[in-house]
């Protein structure tokens, strides 16, 4: 199976020199968490990560988030000063370095980024570096696991019967 076979092809992406405040509105507005950053050939640069930008507007939030196991009431919880003047800065002053994998690729060269750059999804590109698609750590490890369970039904179908 290939990358482009199990890909979504409905990608929002953002210009680099976009401000952030242009990127979480798309991220909040379609609730993802992951932002291709494109040039003006639509060649992706770079990746605004979700976590990423809480850490960068909220950064004791989360650090509190990390290693609040032990609080039973989160409505209590202050999110700390707010940080608007982050928001003007350009996306490509914080986004992560470029990395994809090919639409022609195969399916664990995905899951192998996915797990390096702990993140659940990662853009898909054509020959170009074109963002194309985005392709999740669901379809990928749901894809696995349904290539597996039709071996192993082989398998025991196969074997013999005492």
């Amino acid at each position: 199976m290939r990358i482009s076979d199990c890909m979504i092809t409905t990608v929002y992406t953002i210009h680099e020199e976009a401000l952030l405040g242009e990127a979480m509105q798309i991220i909040a507005d379609h609730l993802i968490a992951i932002l291709p950053v494109v040039n003006g050939q639509h060649q992706l640069v770079g990746i605004l990560v979700l976590d990423d930008i809480l850490s960068f507007f909220m950064p004791h939030f989360v650090k509190l988030l990390r290693s609040a196991d032990f609080i039973h009431d989160y409505g209590i919880l202050e999110t700390g000063r707010k940080r608007p003047h982050l928001a003007k800065r350009q996306c490509r002053e914080v986004m992560r370095q470029p990395y994809c994998v090919e639409e022609s690729g195969g399916l664990m060269p995905a899951m192998v980024l996915m797990h390096k750059h702990h993140v659940s999804d990662i853009p898909v590109v054509n020959a170009e570096k074109q963002v194309v698609g985005l392709v999740s750590r669901g379809r990928v490890g749901s894809l696995f696991l349904r290539d597996w369970l039709e071996h192993f039904e082989e398998r025991t179908t196969d074997a013999p019967h005492e």
